[in-house]
């Protein structure tokens, strides 16, 4: 196996998703379609498999990812999870690309992401993609930022099914 990408390399928007081919050598090299609107990131597989993936960011053509950012700095939400082939999962998140099998933590968020989450947190528990949704803001922004507020005791992040879902402490 190749080794792994850390980073979305971004080589091109394109029109056609068969024109982003050529342009996919190397694991996590990615290339936009967009056709009046956002269609789809293909990549190469940033696991190093030599597969590309074709990620569909269109709501109208089924199951999609949300895209945040630009093709300098991008995010996609939820993560992605290979079921077939190599079987990778990874987040994409600021074209940092973050591998669910290394236990990689989630960059440090800002300081004013920090304080509008907080603000955001209440006595019931709620999960941080509603968060994320209510400020307008990337999820893996607010994961972090709420993982960080919890081990700093200010949060708390619920058990078993409510994993993910978050509270004020206290």
């Amino acid at each position: 196996m190749n080794k792994r990408a850390n980073r979305l390399a971004f080589k091109a928007q394109v029109e056609q998703r068969h024109e982003a081919n050529p342009l996919l050598k190397m694991p996590g090299d990615a290339a936009l379609v967009y056709r009046g609107v956002l269609r789809s990131l293909v990549m190469a597989c940033p696991d190093g498999c030599g597969e590309l993936l074709t990620i569909n960011l269109d709501a109208r053509a089924g199951k999609a990812w949300r895209a945040y950012g630009s093709q300098e700095v991008l995010s996609l939400f939820p993560s992605v999870w290979r079921e077939t082939g190599c079987k990778s999962h990874f987040i994409l998140w600021q074209s940092k690309i973050y591998w669910c099998d290394w236990n990689d933590e989630l960059d440090t968020p800002m300081e004013d992401v920090m304080e509008l989450v907080r603000g955001c947190l209440s006595n019931e528990l709620v999960p941080y993609v509603d968060i994320a949704d209510a400020l307008q803001l990337v999820p893996w922004a607010v994961l972090s930022a709420c993982h960080r507020l919890a081990r700093e005791g200010v949060a708390q992040e619920g058990k078993n099914k409510q994993r993910g879902q978050f509270r004020r402490t206290i």
